[in-house]
Formats: structure tokens, sequence, C-alpha cells
């Protein structure tokens, strides 16, 4: 009993240090102060962002992070991190909203369509109840989502931006 223990010690003790480097990564935090959750962007994530310059956005994928230099490093060029200024990310939560609106306004209309043409009742008609219904909420689905596209996050004294390494050292 006391040598397979030692087998089932050793065999943890050799796979853990096999596969803990794999689980290790390099990642911007986004971190914002009074929040203990930070926002991970891994690397290979399309950002877009706007230097201190502030001439525009810019958009491009995040190819390495240089933790000792604190340098993102992009397809064409390496950017040292404090002169990123701000983020800019889609707001996934105004597609899917506008979509269920468009969505609810249309049926709503077919079915009242298809109950004036199938109801055997004179009383119960099309109104233009049901079209103002059909129309405000297909309007508010369309323009929902280009009102709130995108969260913009400038850096600053509530928010900051970091090269995080969880990597073991190299030494």
């Amino acid at each position: 009993m006391n040598t397979i223990l030692r087998y089932i010690l050793l065999s943890l003790v050799l796979t853990t240090g096999i596969f803990a480097p794999a689980f290790s990564q390099k990642f911007l935090a986004l971190e914002r102060y009074g929040k203990a959750k930070n926002i991970h962007i891994p690397i290979g994530a399309v950002i877009t962002y706007q230097l201190r310059d502030g001439q525009g956005w810019y958009t491009s994928e995040i190819v390495d992070l240089n933790f000792k230099d604190s340098l993102v490093i992009f397809p064409k060029i390496a950017m040292p991190l404090k002169n990123i200024v701000a983020l800019r990310y889609d707001q996934n939560w105004a597609k899917g909203i506008g979509n269920s609106l468009r969505l609810f306004g249309l049926s709503w209309s077919a079915i009242a369509l298809v109950g004036t043409l199938t109801d055997k009742n004179p009383t119960t008609n099309y109104e233009w109840g049901d079209a103002i219904l059909t129309g405000s909420t297909y309007a508010t689905g369309f323009l929902l989502p280009r009102i709130f596209k995108y969260r913009t996050v400038e850096f600053g004294k509530r928010k900051r931006l970091r090269i995080m390494d969880t990597r073991p050292s190299e030494r």
C-alpha cells in the first residue's frame, strides 16, 4: 500500500509539472477600480483602440505581448502600452434585443392578420393599433443597435490596462 501511494504521488507531481505551463498564459487585463474581476483580452483577439494623439480608432489583432518592455505587438507594429488611451468594443446585448424587438413586431402583425383572415367574427379586424405597435417595435429594434453600438473605455484614474504574464519564470 505504501508503494502504491508513492506511485500515485509521483505520477501526480510529474503530471502537474508537465501540464502546469500549458495553463499559464499572457493576456491584457482591463482593471477597474473597486472591481475584483478583470476583463481578460487574450493574444489573438482583435481590439479597437485609440492612441494618445487622438486622431482616430485603429483595429488590429494582438500577435504577442512583451511583459518586460510593456509592448503590445500587432502584425505591423509594436506599440507601447502607455500610448493606448482607450478601447472600444461592441455591445452585443443591443443586437440581441434589437433582433427580438423586430421579430416581435413582425410576429404581432402576422398573428393579427392571420386572426383577421381566419376568424369568422366580423367585429375583430386588423386595426391601426396593431400597425402602430408593429411599426414602433420594428423601428425601436432597428435603432437600438445603432445607438448603443459601441462601449468606450477610457483609461485614467479608475481604469487601466496591464499586461499579465502567468507563465513560470524562465530562469
